[in-house]
């Protein structure tokens, strides 16, 4: 067969279980432009999302696809239900409680041991 016949095929280490929170987790807090979001809903907020757009570096379509990832995660809420906002521009805010969840999560993710 070809040269790299003895060449190991998996060159990275076993990745552990993610649970959901410590991926979303990871995922949040690993985006710059989600992370302004919330550092300046958290500063000024309740806000609709044209003033999180004003004041963030992201385009409009950047920060409605960010929000809806952030609300689906729960880390951000708003004043209107999903289903209701045809027409309505909702004031978006942030859920400390549930960043500190996360936070915890993806903690325990990375010092617990794996055997």
């Amino acid at each position: 067969m070809g040269q790299n016949e003895d060449m190991a095929r998996n060159t990275h280490p076993v990745v552990r279980d993610w649970s959901p929170e410590a991926r979303i987790a990871m995922t949040t807090f690993g985006n710059e432009t989600r992370n302004d979001i919330i550092l300046y809903l958290l500063e000024h907020g309740p806000e609709p999302r044209g003033e999180i757009v004003a004041n963030v570096d992201a385009s409009d379509a950047s920060v409605a696809k960010h929000l809806v990832f952030l609300e689906d995660a729960g880390i951000v809420g708003a004043d209107v239900e999903p289903g209701r906002r045809h027409g309505r521009a909702p004031r978006y805010f942030v859920n400390p409680d549930r960043i500190r969840v996360l936070f915890e999560a993806h903690l325990h993710h990375l010092t617990t041991p794996k055997r």
